[in-house]
């Protein structure tokens, strides 16, 4: 999992509320997806080298959202409610900037061609990106846990 979750200590945001946001936008775009699990407590903090609690507080504040359930015993896993509602979310909040990029861009003159040849460039480069890995990261995420501790 942390091949998609990153810290940043001096972006100015608490760090549980960067794992917060970036665990919902992995629901969001389908990265996770009901009934994957999610790394333990303690395995996530080793992996990220941030204190336990703050991997606590996180959780919490996601179960707290309805997004992931905590079973003792069984672990922590995405909710199996979810089913699509955040990604038709996401897709309605894509489609509004869309909008608005698009009235921005008729007002600074923009053309449909050159909006078009941007948005083709930033394709290309989001591709070349290591971000651009999420499929590996949402193989690596959709194996159990007794899998990933087979191989450890």
């Amino acid at each position: 999992m942390p091949i998609w979750l990153e810290v940043n200590p001096r972006s100015g945001v608490p760090i549980y509320l960067q794992l917060v946001e970036q665990i919902r936008r992995a629901l969001e775009v389908g990265i996770l997806r009901p009934g994957d699990s999610l790394p333990t407590v303690r395995q996530l903090a080793a992996e990220l080298t941030i204190a336990p609690n703050t991997i606590v507080k996180a959780y919490g504040e996601l179960e707290a959202l309805g997004l992931i359930e905590t079973r003792a015993g069984a672990g922590t896993t995405v909710s199996a409610g979810l089913d699509g509602t955040l990604r038709r979310q996401a897709q309605e909040q894509l489609r509004q900037r869309l909008h608005q990029l698009v009235r921005d861009a008729a007002a600074l003159d923009v053309g449909p061609r050159e909006l078009r040849d941007w948005f083709e460039a930033e394709q290309r480069a989001s591709a070349r990106q290591p971000d651009a890995s999420a499929g590996a990261a949402k193989t690596e995420t959709r194996r159990s846990a007794k899998e990933r501790a087979d191989d450890a």
